[in-house]
């Protein structure tokens, strides 16, 4: 198991626990190309064996965990039984959102949200980590951000870079979109300590389209 850490910025030394990336470039005629679409997922998840071939490494979560004390929100849990459940089931323990623009490559969803702003992912901690770890919206801070008693504890990032085209016959560089999740070294350990060494892994998931109809999955 090896998770990409921060090496600059206010967030030096934090754990990259997931992250989401679409890559899109569209069809184009002189060379014939078709429009093609890139998805790459890694998310950390709790496991006693290999998941199935194809599987995503993300759960789905209520992106009111972000704005709402966990508490309020009607899941059932509390910090023991979360716990519990994270040292013993097999899960997922990042989670993609509905608050962004775009679902996964060829998988419908309800849009619930729509509006000009909106990130193309938004992804947030299992519930079951926001519970076992006792996070709480950060105070004073309207964004995607969480706190312990020590401070802030985890951020979700994101980011968006448009299609270039400097008009030669090169390949285009694909318009890019994607968000990632981060969290404090110290509960990064914890919630290590709680997965069991054994249990803690990082998913992988790449999946690409084209417009012939040609799709390829790894994990």
């Amino acid at each position: 198991m090896a998770f990409a850490r921060v090496d600059e910025g206010p967030h030096e030394g934090w754990v990259q626990i997931g992250l989401f990336e679409r890559q899109r470039t569209p069809a184009r005629r002189y060379p014939d190309q078709p429009a093609r679409q890139l998805q790459i997922a890694v998310g950390l998840e709790a496991l006693d064996d290999d998941p199935p071939p194809g599987t995503l490494p993300a759960c789905q979560a209520p992106w009111q965990l972000w704005t709402s004390p966990w508490r309020r929100l009607g899941l059932g849990l509390t910090t023991e039984l979360a716990a519990e459940h994270i040292s013993a089931a097999d899960q997922a323990l990042t989670a993609l959102t509905d608050a962004g623009t775009a679902g996964l490559i060829d998988t419908p969803r309800p849009r619930t949200l729509s509006g000009l702003g909106l990130p193309v992912y938004v992804l947030a901690p299992a519930a079951s980590v926001v519970a076992a770890l006792g996070l709480e919206p950060t105070e004073g801070i309207c964004g995607f951000s969480l706190s312990d008693a020590t401070g802030e504890a985890m951020i979700c990032r994101q980011w968006h870079g448009r299609l270039v085209h400097d008009g030669n016959y090169e390949p285009l560089l694909p318009a890019v979109a994607g968000a990632d999740l981060l969290i404090r070294p110290d509960l990064f350990a914890r919630l290590h300590d709680t997965i069991g060494a054994a249990r803690c892994r990082a998913g992988v998931n790449v999946h690409h389209e084209s417009a012939d109809d040609t799709l390829d999955d790894e994990d």
